[in-house]
């Protein structure tokens, strides 16, 4: 029995938790616990921190990017001396998930390889290698499909002497760029597939955009080898993302392996198997999937496969972006508002931020996150719908349960003075690249051009104003945390050119604005906090970034 403000009541927030998920320690996640009524990240005071650097505020922590790299790795490394597999496994980070510079500097020091899916992407693992921090024996995979200024990038980083990157073949097409080159290249061939080949192998049913048909995969192998400066080294099959059943994700890459194993005996060349993503995280504390078991059956069934065709056993290789990346960031945001709503029961918690701005997912594809108080676990707790401080009726947290709602401490047993903190978590993969990043974008694909067409003042005709956005190398790298790499750009000529000019389309004369455009945070006015594991020491190193 605890004394609240209003009478004695037998159940707090934390007795609710410890009775919906069976929690039977402090211990919430494999990194968040409680420890005084208060959340912990590992050995942070999240409720410190939010009053110490203010709210809305998003974090990054490194170390939890460390932790996921070397998990993987160990299951695999288990996996693989309890079965007797005879080669080894590769952890590449697929960097779309999250570009800040010292996320992927953590994932590389932890022994992760490179995967890319556009030119820019290529662009800041070559920041990377010229800084020390991409090794020139690690691999760059790079996927997604080959525009021309793609191939350009590949060509310079091969020019400049990093032999180590492989492009992983999409279609027939993306063969001849890199036959026709004057380099030597190990290349990847991606099959097209998903999770609709289940469960007979049938891949006439695929509708992935992705990849070489299997009807075509023998005659693209073929085109491959035919190519003198060509080698085919490795056979990408990635199923879907979030791939929450493991039972059936480890079925659908064993019925792609078996096109893998077919081929090899054609291409003794052939020595990699990339699994490509998928792998799922926990988006609630109910999260249950079981990363080893997943690494032995998989390295398990390619065994038996290997067996069955007589071949070596290949490199595992695997392709993890929001596997990485997610746990690394969490926002925290503080109720500013807490009023009645139409039902007696639920009361809506305005918080001082944006939901559908910094977190995009929750409104466009309904996303969970694991969404924690930062203090009141002795509080009594009801159902609060959270909703943003804009005007936007979609600017609201969808919990997934019936009505919506997620239960939290009841702010009307708070003292004055005390302020309920809310943490959203695992928004460390996609959120910001999504929402956008002072113009930068998912992939790093550029902002598109905006043309404002206008009447003429003298009524005869329009006049058109079309502003450029400034996206040069240098400034999406100043925006991604690469400021301290700019010298490797500036020592190339590669460094932006500001500046207007007047070009003529049509008869009509066009002004191109090539001012800096204004960071679009609007309605993300958050501080920006990275917490990184200082080299060679135990202790934690802060760096504060400038917020809007």
């Amino acid at each position: 029995m605890i004394q609240t403000l209003a009478g004695p009541t037998t159940k707090t927030y934390f007795d609710y938790l410890r009775g919906r998920y069976g929690l039977p320690t402090n211990q919430l996640t494999d990194s968040l616990h409680l420890k005084n009524n208060r959340l912990y990240c590992q050995d942070l005071d999240l409720l410190k921190l939010s009053k110490e650097f203010g709210s809305p505020l998003e974090i990054g922590f490194t170390p939890l990017v460390s932790r996921q790299v070397h998990n993987m790795q160990g299951y695999f490394a288990s996996a693989f001396r309890r079965k007797g597999y005879r080669s080894k496994f590769t952890y590449a980070y697929a960097s779309k998930a999250a570009q800040y510079e010292d996320l992927i500097r953590t994932a590389l020091a932890a022994g992760a390889h490179y995967e890319t899916s556009s030119p820019m992407d290529l662009q800041m693992a070559r920041l990377h290698w010229k800084a020390g921090n991409l090794p020139s024996d690690r691999m760059i995979l790079t996927n997604g499909f080959k525009t021309a200024a793609y191939v350009q990038n590949i060509m310079q980083m091969r020019r400049e002497g990093f032999k180590n990157i492989i492009p992983i073949i999409e279609s027939a097409g993306e063969v001849a760029p890199f036959a026709n080159s004057p380099f030597d290249f190990e290349v990847g061939l991606r099959l097209q597939v998903d999770r609709s080949i289940l469960p007979y192998g049938d891949f006439s049913r695929v509708t992935s955009r992705f990849g070489v048909p299997r009807a075509d995969i023998p005659a693209v192998a073929a085109k491959i080898a035919a190519t003198p400066n060509l080698k085919l080294v490795m056979f990408h099959a990635m199923i879907d993302t979030q791939c929450v059943d493991r039972e059936n994700w480890v079925q659908a890459l064993l019925l792609s392996f078996r096109v893998y194993c077919e081929l090899k005996p054609l291409y003794p060349s052939l020595r990699a198997f990339n699994f490509g993503g998928g792998m799922p995280v926990p988006y609630s504390l109910d999260f249950d999937f079981d990363y080893q078991a997943f690494a032995d059956e998989l390295t398990g069934g390619i065994m038996e496969l290997c067996a069955e065709y007589g071949i070596e056993h290949p490199e595992i290789i695997g392709e993890f972006g929001r596997y990485t990346a997610a746990a690394y960031g969490f926002d925290f945001y503080k109720v500013v508002v807490a009023k009645p709503s139409h039902n007696p029961d639920v009361a809506w918690y305005v918080i001082d931020g944006s939901l559908m701005s910094s977190l995009p997912d929750t409104w466009a594809l309904k996303q969970q996150f694991i969404v924690l108080p930062l203090n009141g676990y002795d509080k009594p707790f009801k159902k609060a719908w959270i909703s943003g401080l804009t005007c936007d009726s979609d600017d609201v947290y969808r919990s997934g349960e019936p009505d919506e709602t997620v239960m939290l401490p009841d702010v009307d047993y708070f003292e004055d003075g005390e302020e309920l903190v809310i943490g959203v978590f695992m928004t460390g993969a996609y959120q910001d690249m999504l929402s956008g990043i002072g113009g930068v974008h998912h992939c790093l694909l550029p902002e598109p051009g905006e043309l404002v067409i206008e009447a003429a003042p003298n009524g005869r005709g329009y006049t058109y104003t079309r502003s450029v956005p400034s996206q040069s190398l240098d400034t999406i790298a100043s925006l991604l945390g690469y400021h301290k790499y700019l010298p490797y750009l500036t020592s190339h000529g590669e460094s932006a050119d500001g500046g207007e000019k007047a070009v003529a389309v049509d008869g009509e004369m066009i002004t191109l604005a090539g001012a800096p455009m204004p960071l679009k945070r609007a309605n993300r006015p958050r501080n920006l906090f990275r917490i990184v594991s200082s080299p060679g020491r135990n202790r934690k190193q802060r760096a504060l970034a400038a917020g809007s």
